[in-house]
């Protein structure tokens, strides 16, 4: 079935930087002899020495998109930085399983992802799989609306132009957000503190880590390529001209399952349905498009096989996985 075989795993190698613990409120600082844990609020949560004689060779801070936490390495060590903010020199048994990460996305770029290099190249086939899979690891006690300031109103209209499919306006408008709304290695901000000219210059402070921003922009992202409204789910319906092929896992879909999707040269190839509930489905996709085969599996095992109009609903049953390809114009 549809899946993605890439880890994201971004990481940096420059000391000290500030990093979002990945399914945590919490960002660490990281030096090769010593760690600080904060909260959202900037307070001093823990900190630590570590006993080691430098200066160390091949020192990384990775972010771990699929399990959470980060994990910490060089010549002479390797530890870990748990999203319960707990320092640990194993995971077994701490974390979730990697094979359970979802929802996933991927725009063909199979990079190494050095935040700082990822930040120079400002490609966002890069940069928005990593910006989804963090924005999906938010807890969901960030539930609150990103405050009104000037970072609030590039996300109103990054959502707006997604909303009404203004697609050769979305990924300028993104990555304005993404450089003045997240700093080199992602931790959200509210001020663009490199005063890159993107927004007014202002001098206030930054009084706690807008984890909201991150998590709002986690429903924009998701709506350019699946967006719901009831039982009818339309498939990528604000698709930027920038992203010609990819794949999205995963996406839970209420009152009905988890929806995975592949597209190549802008059209959809195919779309598996993971029925979670019985009831009724229209999938809306391009106008151009007529028919699909439509294949069903029932206890892993092939149940149906059929040709399917694109303009009728679908009845579907909990725990069937329905494959809808070979589309036909």
């Amino acid at each position: 079935m549809i899946d993605i075989m890439q880890y994201f795993k971004p990481y940096t190698i420059v000391p000290g930087q500030k990093l979002l613990i990945p399914g945590s409120l919490l960002y660490a600082q990281v030096f090769p002899a010593f760690w600080r844990l904060f909260s959202s609020e900037h307070e001093v949560l823990n900190e630590e020495a570590v006993e080691v004689q430098g200066p160390l060779k091949r020192f990384a801070v990775f972010q771990d998109l699929h399990r959470g936490g980060l994990t910490v390495t060089s010549e002479s060590y390797k530890y870990y930085l748990l999203p319960s903010g707990e320092c640990t020199n194993s995971v077994k048994g701490k974390l979730p399983s990697a094979k359970k990460a979802g929802p996933l996305l991927s725009l063909g770029v199979h990079k190494h992802a050095d935040w700082q290099k990822v930040r120079r190249r400002r490609d966002l086939k890069e940069i928005l799989p990593l910006w989804f899979r963090l924005a999906a690891m938010v807890p969901e006690s960030c539930r609150k609306t990103t405050e009104i300031s000037i970072i609030g109103e590039v996300l109103k209209t990054a959502h707006h132009k997604v909303i009404e499919k203004h697609t050769t306006e979305i990924v300028p408008t993104l990555l304005s957000l993404a450089l003045a709304g997240f700093s080199d290695c992602f931790l959200p901000r509210i001020y663009d503190e490199e005063y890159q000219g993107i927004l007014p210059c202002s001098a206030h402070e930054q009084k706690s880590v807008p984890f909201s921003l991150l998590y709002d922009s986690f429903a924009i992202i998701k709506d350019i390529f699946v967006r719901q409204e009831g039982q009818c789910v339309d498939i990528l319906p604000a698709l930027p001209p920038e992203f010609p092929c990819g794949r999205l896992v995963n996406v839970a879909l209420c009152n009905l399952g988890t929806l995975s999707i592949v597209w190549t040269k802008k059209t959809i190839r195919q779309v598996e349905l993971n029925a979670e509930h019985n009831g009724e489905v229209f999938l809306k996709f391009c106008s151009s498009l007529s028919s699909a085969r439509l294949r069903e599996w029932s206890q892993r095992s092939l149940s149906g096989l059929r040709r399917l109009s694109l303009r009728e609903s679908l009845e579907i049953k909990a725990g069937t996985t329905y494959l809808w390809d070979c589309f036909h114009k």
